[in-house]
């Protein structure tokens, strides 16, 4: 396949699934599983018309998709969040993010380790690999008019705050039991110490990116000297800038990117929350249709079938038992009152998408001798929760919101707030 071919393909997926978004998602489907299931059609074992592995290594070109895909969406994620969101939700989704990712973690581990027999540290690191709640999807999950007219604000900021987080966070949980299967076993400060420390710069170099960029944003909209959509452009480019910075500083390059995404928003005037939010919805178009195009290319098949049933009953565990369980625990044990419907929703809709692909595809570079069989049952749990989550998600929205709720409050920043006490 030819860079020719790829731009022509990616071009007319994003127009031909971007612009009817609304009407997909009235008809039960997602962008995301769309995008996956043209990338299967279009792939090598149907029409060979996408084939990675010609561009450059079918996996270091998906890597560098989810990568950027993900620094952008989490910019854009961030985006949406004001002062007043982190006031009325912050608790819950510290609770999330400790408790339920920790969790999360553990469950899915448990069941690498049990239904796939996989060894102790190996199937840490696929629990890690499954743990984020994945920005994108979630993302295509609360943003729209149907989210918007079917679910209080309080619960989508905090799905989109706990998945703009723990995608960074994650690298710890990834980092750590990769590098015990790769290190001496005597390493284990040095193991430490690489985590935690590739977190700390990415929260504090992506913070200070963002906080500087608002300031110049700021700067150059008094003195008007910007034009139309420079908001799209400037959220485009603090994703890039602070994901190669981090990067190229030894940190966490996702994290980095929605600390920088979080404080820019922050640091903005209310003014331009209406530019922020339409800088986001196009952002995320931009970036989703490629990466699962191109995820649906490289499904390993023949591995899945080589995995037998296991590895079907191990990507219905991660569904089924890994976010429920760990979600309604942090929900219970988190100092803030959310309403059964809230915790029910939440506790379902933890999504498995690029977060996961990113890290499974990172996790190649540590050479382990179960390398295959790990990279196959991610995949398998990641196609399964997009195709799952792209068709509960219009049903379960709607039903949340007829089930004697109200559905529309006063104020948007208030919204839900009398349901959540």
């Amino acid at each position: 396949m030819s860079v020719d071919v790829a731009l022509i393909v990616v071009g007319a997926s994003i127009l031909a699934f971007g612009l009817p978004s609304n009407i997909i998602k009235r008809l039960w489907l997602s962008v995301p599983l769309l995008a996956l299931l043209a990338g299967v059609l279009l792939g090598p074992e149907v029409l060979a018309v996408v084939e990675p592995d010609r561009l450059h290594g079918e996996h270091k070109v998906l890597e560098e998709l989810a990568r950027v895909a993900l620094a952008v969406s989490l910019v854009g994620a961030a985006l949406q969040i004001t002062r007043e969101d982190l006031r009325l939700i912050w608790k819950r989704a510290a609770s999330l993010l400790s408790v339920g990712m920790v969790g999360m973690w553990l469950l899915t581990s448990l069941g690498a380790w049990l239904v796939l027999d996989l060894p102790l540290w190996v199937g840490l690191l696929l629990g890690a690999i499954l743990s984020p709640t994945d920005p994108v999807v979630a993302s295509s999950l609360v943003t729209g008019r149907l989210a918007e007219a079917n679910l209080p604000r309080w619960l989508r900021r905090s799905l989109q705050l706990e998945a703009g987080a723990n995608d960074g966070l994650a690298l710890i949980f990834v980092l750590v039991p990769a590098l015990v299967l790769t290190l001496p076993a005597d390493n284990a400060g040095a193991i430490a110490g690489e985590a935690v420390g590739q977190v700390v710069l990415a929260l504090v170099v992506g913070a200070a990116t963002g906080a500087l960029g608002a300031k110049v944003v700021d700067l150059a909209e008094d003195h008007h000297a910007t034009s139309g959509g420079f908001f799209l452009v400037s959220a485009l480019a603090l994703a890039l800038l602070t994901l190669g910075a981090v990067h190229a500083l030894g940190g966490s390059g996702i994290l980095g990117a929605f600390a920088a995404g979080l404080a820019f928003s922050l640091m903005l005037e209310e003014r331009y929350a209406e530019q922020l939010e339409e800088a986001q919805d196009g952002l995320q178009q931009l970036f989703v249709v490629p990466v699962f195009l191109f995820f649906g290319a490289v499904l390993p098949w023949d591995a899945w079938l080589a995995l037998g049933w296991s590895g079907l009953a191990f990507a219905l565990w991660a569904l089924v038992i890994r976010r429920p369980a760990a979600a309604a625990l942090a929900l219970a044990v988190a100092p803030s009152d959310t309403p059964r419907r809230g915790v029910a929703f939440l506790s379902w809709y933890g999504p498995i998408g690029v977060a996961a692909i990113y890290y499974a595809l990172f996790a190649e570079r540590y050479g382990l001798e179960d390398y295959e069989r790990l990279f196959a049952a991610a995949t398998l749990a990641i196609a399964v929760s997009v195709v799952v989550f792209s068709l509960s998600a219009t049903p379960g929205v709607r039903r949340y919101a007829g089930r004697g709720a109200r559905t529309t409050l006063r104020h948007p920043l208030t919204e839900g707030i009398d349901e959540a006490r």
